[in-house]
C-alpha cells in the first residue's frame, strides 16, 4: 500500500477466481468445516505469489453561484511477495497514477496485521500507520478485529479515533456482515460511520486547508472548516484480501473568503478499487 497524498494502492486477486460449486458426492456423515472470522479476514500470503489492482477516487465541491469543482485521482499497481511471516508481510510494489510517470522497484511492509505500513526500498525503513480507505488487505485499524465468527446479519461497532483518508478524527463506525460464502471463504461487509474533521493519509499528509472554487471565469481562495463526514460502503474480501471495494463519502464544510464572507460547500468522495489481472503495468 502507498501512503501518501497522491498515492492510492490496494490488492486485488491476481488469479483468484471466485466461483460457487456445490457440495458433490460428500460422504453424509463428514463434519462440516468450521470457518472462524479470521480464515474470511485474515490473509496467508506465500512468496512470489503476485496480485493487481486498479482504482479510483472521485471528488467534488458544490457551492451555490461557484462553479462545480471535480476531480479524479486514479491508476492501477502490481505486487509480488517477497517474503511473508506472521508479523511481516513484504512485497514488490510496481504502480503508476494516471497523467505520472510510472514508479517500479518500491519495496514495503506492512506489519501488525496490516496496521502499519514501512516503505523499506534501499534498505531504510520508514513507518506511519496504515489509514487508507481501502487497501491490501482487511485493515484492523480500519475495521477492527476480525470477530470469532462471521453469520450474515450480525454486526459490530468501533471507534476510529485519528483521522484517516476519507474520514475524520474521533470516528464511529458500525460494520455489518452482507453474505458469507465458506466455500470460496469471501465475506462482503458494509461500513458506515461519521468523523469531524479534515481528512488525512498519514501523520505528515493529509487534506489541504484551502480550496479554490471559480465563478464567471475569476478564480476565489478560502479557508475550509470541515464539517462532519458520513461514509457508507460495500467491501468484499477474499481470505482477507480485498476483492472489490466501494465507498462513498459526504462533508458539509464552509468556507471562509479573504474579504470576510462565507460560503456553505457540499462534499463529496467516491472511492473504487476492483481486482484486475497481473500485471498491470
Amino acid at each position: 500500500m502507498l501512503q501518501n497524498s497522491q498515492r492510492r494502492s490496494a490488492l486485488s486477486l491476481g488469479s483468484l477466481f471466485i466461483v460457487a460449486t456445490p457440495l458433490i458426492g460428500l460422504a453424509a456423515n463428514k463434519p462440516a468445516i468450521v470457518l472462524t472470522g479470521d480464515d474470511y479476514l485474515t490473509p496467508t500470503f506465500i512468496a512470489g505469489r503476485s496480485y493487481s489492482n486498479v482504482f479510483s477516487i472521485l471528488n467534488s465541491r458544490k457551492a451555490e453561484s461557484y462553479d462545480e469543482r471535480a476531480g479524479r485521482n486514479g491508476g492501477s499497481a502490481d505486487y509480488t511477495v517477497v517474503a511473508a511471516s506472521d508479523a511481516v508481510w513484504r512485497f514488490k510494489v510496481a504502480w503508476r497514477y494516471d497523467g505520472q510517470p510510472a514508479e517500479h522497484d518500491q519495496e514495503v511492509e506492512l506489519r501488525d496485521a496490516g496496521r502499519t505500513y514501512c516503505d523499506v526500498t534501499g534498505g531504510k525503513s520508514e513507518c506511519q500507520p496504515s489509514l487508507e480507505a481501502s487497501g491490501l488487505t482487511y485493515n484492523p485499524a480500519i475495521w477492527g478485529i476480525p470477530p470469532k465468527q462471521l453469520i450474515a446479519g450480525m454486526s459490530w461497532k468501533l471507534a476510529i479515533r485519528q483521522a484517516w483518508e476519507l474520514g475524520g478524527k474521533n470516528g464511529v463506525q458500525t460494520v455489518t456482515v452482507v453474505r458469507v460464502d465458506p466455500l470460496t471463504r469471501s465475506a462482503t461487509l458494509m461500513r458506515e460511520g461519521s468523523g469531524e474533521g479534515f481528512y488525512s493519509q498519514g501523520p505528515t499528509s493529509g487534506e489541504p486547508s484551502t480550496v479554490q472554487l471559480s465563478r464567471n471565469g475569476q478564480s476565489e481562495s478560502f479557508d475550509v472548516t470541515p464539517g462532519i463526514s458520513h461514509w457508507r460502503g460495500y467491501t468484499t474480501f477474499v481470505k482477507g484480501i480485498v476483492f472489490s471495494d466501494e465507498l462513498l463519502v459526504t462533508r458539509d464544510d464552509l468556507l471562509h473568503g479573504k474579504d470576510g464572507k462565507t460560503v456553505s460547500v457540499a462534499g463529496r468522495r467516491i472511492m473504487l478499487l476492483n481486482a484486475a489481472p497481473s500485471p498491470t503495468l
